[in-house]
């Protein structure tokens, strides 16, 4: 005990840290306390919440059972239906095993109660009232059935529903009264809580009282001790007692024994003072010298450090405003001058200035070669001026002041005024020996505006230089005689694909490797470049490269640059002979085309030919060689009108003759003509749209499905399907032409649709073609303002896509009704889905008339014949849609208005077998409605009216 004593006494740390440890061990057991008793009711509610949480869902589900079988019961007395007889007995066994669990989950007598109800009512309801009704419904004794209903079997039901309904609101009032219970208890845990952190407060602001007392207090005696002696010199005994072992005893004994060691050595110092009172006056007299020195060094720092910075400011820039600027701003500093400015004897008056208004420097520039500065051009000799400050120089000064102007001229080479500077400074005169210095740097100005003059001449010749090589088309390149790059044009950069800042004096190898990463036949160019450049050779040298990942051709030759007799360096020009290649390669390809092409069916004509007209054949043999004649005479004739369209194309001289046309029956028609020629083909046509109507030339857009088709057939020799799919797109009709045959290289697609191209394959150059027919195909695609695209994949096929302007009614309108819109009448009694309607058809060009009746709908017929009508089959009145069908069928004059039925009911079947052109079934997006419209106006306009089947009134009743 006395150990644990002596250690609380014999430091402050300990004891702090013992009454915070107590303290925080009774803050941690009373907060543990409150924590188990809050989690206790939470518990507590759980359970009891999880079990009514269970009986709720059993009585839920017993509810959903009971239903079930109400609802089988009577579908099975009204339907007769097998299944809900079965699923009745079904509903019983459930019945019965949901009872079961909410015997297992009661808790409470009212849950005893209605399970005993419920197992009475399970029974009567099953045993007792289902089968002797299903039993009576089965005789067909409707009115035992009816008896038994009225006899108090649907009172038994409803009063079973009721009590199950007010079973499961006590189980949710039971759950209110839990939940209530729960935040009463967590309420108190919050007040007993907020109660404790109270106490512990008060707890520990007496501790903190103690532990003031204890410090505080001797510490304050100490203070107080010391500062007597500072002010006094007098040490007066505190009154705690200085025999504590902590640290507070400690500092008092080490504080007397210091007051004790200073006033022995108070004496001591003394004496020292008084010697080094007479050593200060001493030094304070040098002192004064040496600080007259160095302000004088100061000073001359100064102006050296303001010269090498004005110096270094018209030196460091190229750039004659910054340099302008720089002038003024660092002679104002070296002179400290309040405002200046410098002008420039230019064709620009080039100036700059500080601490003058714009309008100043304006009026110094106007009368620039008539005011007193006029002085400059005749002495070329400084001069100052005094003169009375203005008041808006004054300031806030009310006595005469005066300013002095100081004109500088800066002369060139030739003695010739090339600028003028004027500086003010107030309060004295510019002296003698300061017109000499800025004369001085007036001369380092003039060597900087002439070298700023030569620049901007130098830059100027070396810009128009690069602007000529820039808008010169071929690629253009200056090289010292060590290969190193001193000039390059932007042409050339592009080719290298690099910046030409980038390649700007780089070495040799930096822009060759650049150079060389873009062609295919990197070692020929290498070679090309280390025989000019390390060998040295001169004089014209031409080298023909291909860019890799690009079909561009390029030429590069050399001169060798001389001045005089010596080579200073070569100039590599690179020329793009793209299109020289191209051209060239394309006539090789026509010659060796056409020759083969024209030659084969020629060879047939005049073989066959020779031998009618040398040997006597048989009539059979005569006839089969004179077919065999007429065929290649046939091909022959493709062949020159293939020429003939492209030529006529290309002129502009090929006529289109535009109408509304499908092209399913177009394609259709190419398809039958082609397949008696391909007998190990299959065809399939599959639509996924019903807009299929193009306004377009029929016998051309025959003529591009035929290449096509032909070209699917050819290029899958070994048979296959060939699929064409048509679909709508956005504003357009896409048809996919798809085959299983070689397919196409990526690298040909881009040039597929070129005149005379044909894939570098030998398969498919054992085909044969003349490469005109995807080129006509893509000619007469784009005359209809349509587009085609392939995609392909080499052993697997490919497809050619069609893209087609969708006829629009717009389009319609200007073709067939010279731009008046169409009327349409809408019978709808639904006002909110009548104005959907309206405002779509609006919207898409038709002029829409809306009645909510059948009646009125016809009187607006009489009136006004319309181009289509829109019918609801449930009508509000006398008078259904079905009726106003069969009027306007019956009506020669309304017979063949098309009608399009927009009805809930689903009776699609009838409507169209009484005559209906269509039938949308609600809901549908009204986009829809307007393309129905659209089409059956435009077979109308093709095919003139259609004619639809009308049923007699026997039929239409039956």
């Amino acid at each position: 005990m006395k150990k644990v004593r002596d250690l609380f006494q014999t430091s402050l740390r300990n004891q702090f840290i013992g009454l915070m440890s107590g303290f925080i061990i009774i803050f941690f057991i009373g907060a543990a306390c409150l924590y188990m008793y809050d989690q206790s009711i939470g518990n507590a509610y759980q359970v009891k919440r999880d079990q009514l949480n269970q009986k709720e869902d059993v009585a839920e589900q017993l509810d959903r059972d009971f239903q079930k079988a109400f609802f089988d019961a009577r579908g099975y007395l009204a339907f007769g239906r097998e299944t809900f007889k079965e699923s009745i007995f079904i509903q019983e066994k459930k019945v019965a095993d949901t009872l079961s669990k909410l015997k297992e989950s009661q808790t409470e007598p009212d849950d005893q109660l209605f399970v005993k109800d419920a197992e009475e009512f399970s029974t009567l309801y099953f045993k007792d009232m289902v089968p002797p009704v299903i039993s009576n419904y089965e005789k067909g004794d409707f009115e035992a059935v009816k008896e038994a209903s009225a006899s108090g079997a649907t009172a038994t039901i409803e009063t079973f529903q009721t009590q199950l309904n007010m079973y499961a609101d006590s189980i949710e009032q039971t759950k209110r009264h839990a939940y209530d219970e729960l935040k009463r208890k967590e309420s108190l845990s919050q007040t007993a809580f907020v109660v404790f952190i109270f106490l512990m407060l008060l707890v520990l602001m007496r501790m903190m009282r103690m532990i003031a007392k204890q410090i505080g207090q001797p510490l304050n005696q100490v203070a107080s001790a010391a500062e007597q002696i500072a002010e006094n010199d007098a040490y007066q005994q505190w009154n705690f007692e200085n025999k504590r072992k902590d640290e507070i005893g400690k500092m008092s004994r080490a504080f007397e024994k210091m007051i004790y060691k200073i006033q022995e050595k108070e004496e001591h110092l003394l004496a020292q003072n008084e010697e080094l009172q007479a050593q200060q006056d001493e030094l304070e007299s040098q002192q004064s010298e040496l600080e007259h020195l160095l302000n004088m060094t100061k000073n001359r720092e100064s102006q050296l450090e303001r010269r090498n910075e004005f110096i270094h400011g018209i030196s460091s820039s190229l750039n004659k405003q910054e340099v302008l600027v720089s002038i003024v701003k660092s002679m104002s500093q070296v002179m400290g001058a309040s405002r200046g400015m410098i002008v420039l004897m230019d064709d620009q008056k080039s100036n700059a200035s500080f601490g003058i208004s714009e309008k100043g420097a304006e009026q110094f520039l106007a009368y620039i070669y008539n005011g007193i500065h006029q002085r400059l051009f005749d002495s070329k000799e400084p001069f100052s001026l005094k003169r009375e400050m203005t008041p808006s120089e004054k300031g806030y000064h009310e006595e005469t002041l005066y300013s002095y102007d100081l004109f500088l001229p800066v002369l060139s080479a030739d003695q010739q005024v090339e600028a003028i500077m004027v500086f003010s400074r107030f309060g004295h005169d510019f002296a003698k020996q300061e017109l000499a210095e800025y004369t001085s740097l007036a001369k380092q100005i003039s060597i900087s505006l002439q070298k700023i003059t030569l620049f901007e001449e130098t830059e100027a010749n070396r810009q128009l230089t690069q602007d000529i090589l820039d808008n010169i088309q071929e690629g253009i390149q200056l090289i010292d005689k060590d290969g190193n790059n001193l000039l390059m044009n932007k042409k050339l950069s592009a080719l290298i694909e690099s910046e030409i800042d980038v390649l700007k004096q780089s070495c040799y190898q930096t822009w060759k490797q650049a150079l060389i990463d873009r062609v295919e036949d990197k070692e020929k160019l290498d070679e090309y470049y280390e025989s000019i450049v390390k060998q040295g050779k001169t004089g014209k040298h031409l080298l023909t490269y291909h860019l890799e990942d690009s079909k561009e051709v390029f030429q590069v030759y050399s001169e060798s640059l001389y001045r005089g007799e010596e080579q200073i360096g070569t100039i590599f020009v690179h020329r793009n002979i793209t299109k020289e290649f191209e051209v060239d390669q394309m006539k090789s390809e026509f010659v060796s085309t056409v020759s083969h092409e024209l030659r084969t069916p020629l060879s047939s004509v005049l073989g066959f030919t020779e031998l009618m007209l040398t040997k006597e054949l048989k009539p059979e043999r005569t006839k089969k060689y004179l077919t065999t004649i007429y065929q290649e005479a046939k091909r022959l004739t493709s062949l020159i009108n293939d020429f003939l369209d492209v030529q006529r194309m290309e002129s502009g001289r090929q006529t289109f003759e535009r109408k509304f046309e499908d092209v399913v029956p177009i394609m259709q028609h190419v398809i039958d003509t082609q397949k008696v020629n391909a007998p190990l083909h299959s065809f399939n046509i599959a639509r996924e749209t019903d807009c299929t109507i193009v306004l377009g030339d029929r016998d051309k857009l025959s003529q591009a499905f035929t290449n096509l088709i032909s070209n699917a057939i050819k290029y899958s020799p070994d048979g296959g399907t060939i699929t064409v799919m048509f679909r709508e797109g956005e504003e357009c009709i896409i048809i996919d032409i798809r085959d299983e045959g070689l397919g196409i290289p990526q690298e040909a697609i881009p040039n597929l649709f070129t005149k005379f191209y044909r894939v570098d394959n030998s398969d498919q150059r054992r085909i044969g073609g003349t490469g005109l027919g995807l080129t006509i195909v893509k000619e007469i695609i784009e005359t209809h303002e349509g587009k085609i695209t392939v995609s392909s994949q080499e052993g697997k096929g490919s497809v050619f896509t069609i893209r087609l302007p969708i006829v629009t009614i717009e389009t319609f309108k200007e073709d067939e009704h010279g731009g008046d819109g169409m009327n349409i009448i809408v019978i709808e009694d639904d006002i909110n889905l009548a104005s959907l309607l309206k405002a779509e058809l609006s919207d898409s060009g038709f002029k829409v008339k809306h009645t909510p009746s059948g009646s009125e709908a016809l009187t607006k017929m009489q009136e006004e014949k319309p181009d289509a009508v829109v019918l609801d089959i449930m009508l509000e009145g006398s008078m259904s849609g079905w009726d106003v069908l069969e009027e306007m069928k019956s009506n020669e004059a309304l017979s063949h208005v098309p009608i399009i039925v927009s009805s809930a009911l689903d009776e699609k079947e009838k409507g169209l077998t009484l005559g209906a052109n269509d039938y949308l079934v609600k809901p549908y997006h009204p986009s829809r409605l307007s393309k129905t419209i659209l089409h059956l106006l435009l077979k109308k306009g093709m095919n003139g009216e259609i004619l639809v089947p009308v049923c007699d009134k026997k039929t239409k009743k039956e």
